[in-house]
């Protein structure tokens, strides 16, 4: 059986986080969850992938920069949410 990346995992869990709560403010149709999520995932992604770090002292598990990713995560689902879909 393969292993998940603690990385992967983190990455995965914030995506479906934050996506499951834009679908919970914003989402009528069950087709628009799965925009969200693709869109949290490739904000998170894009957080990680960039290293992007405000200058604050915040832990980093797993290296993945956990505000960053939210925060980019959420300005793609603010761009998704107002996508007609």
């Amino acid at each position: 059986m393969h292993e998940l990346a603690p990385a992967t995992a983190l990455l995965l869990l914030l995506a479906t986080a934050c996506a499951s709560l834009a679908h919970f403010l914003w989402g009528q149709r069950w087709q628009q969850l799965l925009l969200f999520w693709i869109a949290a995932f490739i904000g998170c992604l894009v957080a990680y992938g960039l290293g992007l770090q405000l200058p604050l002292m915040l832990p980093m598990p797993a290296g993945v920069p956990v505000l960053e990713a939210v925060l980019v995560a959420w300005l793609l689902l603010v761009v998704a949410s107002r996508l007609r879909v």
